[in-house]
């Protein structure tokens, strides 16, 4: 299995694990349901893991029902996505804000979907989000722009770098070359540079300000997003890697976005907690596995040892098996599925070269 036998044990475990986050998790109607927040809530989120993972594994029934529900019910006229809905009283959005990170993976999965299914019309209805999130979350950086967190962190200029999705740009680049996606990931690594600019024991705010030249500024005062490294960060170093296998790009097969001050910490203390502030120290004494799952592939790559440390010692059988049980664990089922399928080269197989999109032409002036 994941912890022992290898590749093969490991996509039977991925396997495995789809096959009960469709049964607890995936409604019949299309929509994925979160019981941990409030009873029981809906993000864009949820619905944009789920069609990566119905794409990469070939399940185009359920990438099509999820599809259908996620257009039909949280996307708005302006091609972004509500990010939050309730099923409660016949169902309701709670909130009508988009969240970048989900526009952007329900764009990158609508491309893979459109190779993987043979379906090109998904590829305009990616064209559609990938231009309203330039159009509707972008700010203006350093000469460029970078997706800020979504439309209502426009006006003060809040980003959240978990949702910089790198790997996903020379992708965006072909569909929508007017709005210089390979830009977005050149101002990002910057960004992400100076997010981690205290040294090796600094971690990345999950939600920062972002000023015109670049330079990164606290959240305001009166701010309820987190300034800390959690849940959302640990993200961080897995988009980062995917970038580094799928293209090899310099900056992401470097040492960045927080991997010096978690392999540190990983090797002194044998285990991670799901709360850091900015410089590394530790905010509570829980663990979740989506924290090493997120981590584990740039560790194979750079850190083997630590690697196999977390294989062992924090994603074995017995805790993989135990959450494919339980209707509690939506997060950490999708980021246990993340870590291992980019880990083992599982995801790189199964995403098409950019090249293979057809470049659409620019809009010109």
């Amino acid at each position: 299995m994941p912890d022992s036998d290898g590749p093969a044990a490991t996509r039977a475990f991925l396997d495995a694990a789809w096959q009960a986050y469709r049964r607890i998790y995936i409604h019949p109607s299309g929509y994925v349901l979160d019981r941990t927040r409030n009873g029981g809530e809906v993000t864009s989120e949820g619905q944009s893991y789920a069609l990566l993972r119905a794409a990469w594994t070939g399940d185009r029934a359920t990438f099509d029902r999820v599809h259908a529900w996620t257009t039909r019910v949280l996307q708005r006229p302006d091609g972004l996505h509500a990010w939050r809905w309730s099923p409660e009283a016949g169902g309701r959005i709670l909130d009508g804000n988009s969240a970048t990170d989900a526009d952007q993976d329900i764009a990158f999965a609508l491309i893979l979907a459109a190779d993987r299914f043979d379906e090109p019309a998904h590829l305009d209805r990616a064209r559609r989000i990938l231009r309203a999130i330039h159009l509707g979350a972008g700010i203006e950086v350093a000469g460029g722009w970078f997706p800020s967190a979504g439309n209502w962190a426009v006006p003060e200029r809040i980003v959240n770098l978990s949702y910089f999705a790198p790997y996903a740009y020379p992708y965006f680049a072909r569909l929508d070359p007017d709005a210089d996606w390979e830009g977005v990931a050149t101002v990002g690594y910057a960004l992400l540079a100076r997010a981690t600019a205290g040294g090796e024991a600094s971690l990345p705010p999950d939600f920062m300000v972002v000023a015109p030249d670049g330079q990164i500024a606290a959240l305001p005062p009166d701010s309820t997003l987190g300034a800390t490294f959690s849940f959302d960060g640990i993200r961080i170093p897995w988009r980062i890697e995917f970038d580094c296998r799928l293209h090899g790009r310099a900056e992401a097969c470097a040492s960045i976005g927080g991997l010096p001050a978690l392999s540190a910490l990983l090797a002194e203390e044998g285990r991670l907690v799901t709360a850091y502030d900015t410089g590394a120290r530790a905010l509570d004494r829980g663990e979740s596995p989506s924290v090493y799952a997120g981590l584990l592939p740039a560790l194979d790559r750079q850190r083997p040892d630590l690697a196999a440390l977390v294989r062992r010692t924090h994603l074995g059988l017995p805790s993989l098996g135990a959450i494919l049980q339980r209707d509690d664990r939506y997060y950490d089922l999708n980021w246990v599925w993340f870590g291992l399928a980019l880990a083992d080269g599982w995801l790189v197989e199964r995403t098409p070269a950019p090249g293979r999109l057809p470049a659409a032409p620019t809009r010109g002036p």
